[in-house]
């Protein structure tokens, strides 16, 4: 198994996902002293980048694969699910009780079994790797996979290219396989950009990380950004972001919400809470050329129905 990630491996990927996933566009607006170039993921079939990992990893499987199985809170889930159905793969599902019940009722649409546990991402990920030794299937991991991070790494490849040279790559963090594609891209097309990870302030496992010297695990965060709650960076890919990532900024989630509320009213789209993670740092302070990764639009209704209510009434 390759242990390095390349620019032609990032580049690769995105020749086994072309026509598959769609090529978002970059939204740029002005903030402050700042140029955002906003990748709007929720554009993509399932409302999230996770399709392009997906993808690129399993349409590299043999054709007598028996199955999949992978472990998510929601956003891989629907991306394994999809790409089962495009490929002709079965697929089983772990997820935690806690996902938002639209994630799970769109993973089951696209024929996937889905099985529910607790709320915990270490308790989903060893039941998914128990089921993948009992039956058979080939783990389809949401994070810790080269494949699945080249995958996402054709979102900065298409950011940039689409877009130009950027100053800093700002992109949110929970296991780590989206930073280490978009850092890898980054770093070789914009050798002297600043490329910024960004946490919710109560998972804060990636800072911890760099600033410890190893992966560090932080307890089961508490948070409205139910796809950032990984709570420690994978192994495979920790070495990479170790090697890129230049730093951490944390993020509250009165923050993810104000980024929620500026996202519907100036960019008219529609962020989830981990999708908004990288825009809510950039806007308190980005400067310069910001390439900006919002990761997902599934945002439990309830939730957005709060935020437009929240935009209404600031006018």
């Amino acid at each position: 198994m390759s242990t390095t990630l390349s620019l032609q491996d990032i580049r690769d990927a995105a020749a086994r996902i072309h026509g598959h996933v769609v090529h978002t566009p970059v939204l740029e607006r002005t903030h402050k002293d700042a140029i955002l170039l906003i990748k709007p993921e929720g554009l993509q079939p399932i409302g999230a980048f996770k399709l392009r990992g997906a993808i690129n990893k399993m349409s590299m499987l043999p054709s007598d694969c028996p199955g999949v199985v992978a472990h998510s809170s929601g956003n891989h889930a629907q991306a394994v699910a999809r790409a089962a159905k495009l490929l002709g793969i079965p697929a089983t599902i772990v997820m935690p009780n806690d996902a938002p019940p639209l994630k799970r009722q769109r993973t089951e649409e696209d024929g996937a079994e889905v099985i529910i546990v607790g709320p915990d991402s270490d308790e989903r990920r060893d039941l998914a790797r128990a089921i993948a030794k009992e039956r058979g299937l080939v783990p389809v991991e949401p994070y810790d996979d080269l494949a699945i991070a080249a995958g996402q790494g054709t979102l900065a490849l298409e950011l940039i290219e689409s877009a130009g040279p950027i100053d800093r790559l700002y992109a949110p963090v929970s296991g780590g396989g989206l930073m280490t594609g978009c850092a890898v891209a980054t770093r070789a097309l914009c050798p002297d950009a600043e490329i910024i990870a960004v946490e919710p302030r109560t998972k804060d496992a990636l800072k911890r990380s760099l600033a410890n010297g190893e992966r560090t695990a932080v307890a089961p965060p508490p948070t409205i950004a139910d796809g950032l709650r990984v709570r420690v960076p994978g192994e495979i890919v920790w070495p990479i972001l170790r090697e890129h990532v230049d730093r951490v900024v944390l993020v509250d989630d009165e923050e993810l919400e104000t980024a929620m509320a500026w996202a519907l009213r100036e960019l008219r789209i529609v962020l989830e809470p981990s999708g908004a993670a990288a825009l809510a740092a950039a806007l308190r302070e980005g400067h310069g050329r910001c390439g900006v990764v919002c990761t997902g639009g599934n945002v439990d209704p309830g939730l957005l129905a709060r935020i437009a209510a929240r935009v209404a009434s600031e006018g």
